[in-house]
């Protein structure tokens, strides 16, 4: 169901994954800012990059206020969503979750691991609609948050106020390039090709020890005119829809006949 147009947000909620202190989440401040008069932050005390819709469920999670409507947690970023909505503030709740700016792309297989989008996912799970953002940069000593400083408050401002399927949430990155070289919004699909597999490096310390570090492999990526992917070599800010039903949706055909072909199958 389509949410009806509404009023601005008079709350909004913000976290990230790449840490408190992160650049992102300053221009998210700012961003939130001029949409609503009233922004907490609830966000990982480190950089929790890869941690998806990871909870914290083993060990106890302490929070500390750091300011006024705002507060570090030394877990996930969907850990931070939920102490925010359940613990810091169960009788004031937002009506916006904004995740983000994350630093880098979440695209394609990619935002099955991105913290950045486990954040969104995990306030839309607790009925509340949320949006994840990030920003594209191809030289990490300059990455252009002008871009999304520019043209994020309008464009959110045009999003909520038509609103979009309450079983959704949105998944909103940032070309590379000045704002004023964007060339608008598109409507994208998730791409597919950003990981071609997962490697493990290994390295021995100077005590002697092994460490050993996950990269990913790249293949191909999505060159389609739909995707996420292509957008963004398009200079469009691509916002992708994301729900967490992850049924497939492809031909079941051939599937429904290998089940019937089972022992006790076809019933």
């Amino acid at each position: 169901m389509t949410r009806s147009p509404r009023q601005m947000p008079q709350r909004i909620l913000l976290t990230n994954d790449d840490g408190i202190d992160g650049e992102g989440l300053a221009v998210l401040e700012e961003i939130a800012h001029a949409l609503a008069p009233e922004v907490w932050v609830v966000a990982p005390t480190l950089d929790s990059s890869g941690g998806s819709t990871a909870l914290t469920i083993r060990r106890p999670l302490r929070v500390h206020e750091i300011g006024p409507r705002r507060y570090r947690v030394d877990g996930t970023p969907a850990d931070c969503v939920a102490v925010a909505l359940a613990h810091v503030m169960p009788d004031a709740r937002p009506d916006l979750v904004l995740s983000g700016v994350n630093r880098g792309a979440n695209l394609a297989e990619e935002v099955v691991y991105s913290g950045t989008v486990g954040a969104a996912t995990t306030a839309q799970l607790m009925g509340v609609p949320a949006i994840a953002l990030s920003q594209t940069f191809r030289d990490p000593s300059f990455v252009p948050w002008d871009t999304p400083r520019t043209l994020a408050p309008a464009m959110l401002r045009g999003l909520l106020a038509r609103g979009w399927p309450e079983d959704v949430m949105l998944n909103i990155n940032f070309p590379d390039c000045p704002p004023a070289d964007v060339q608008g919004a598109r409507l994208t699909r998730q791409g597919h090709g950003m990981i071609g597999g997962i490697r493990v490096e290994a390295e021995v310390d100077h005590h002697g020890d092994t460490d050993l570090w996950l990269r990913f492999d790249r293949r191909g990526p999505d060159r389609s005119a739909d995707c996420d992917i292509q957008a963004l070599r398009d200079r469009h800010v691509s916002i992708t829809p994301l729900g967490v039903d992850r049924s497939w949706a492809g031909d079941r055909t051939a599937l429904q006949a290998l089940i019937d072909s089972l022992p006790g199958g076809g019933a």
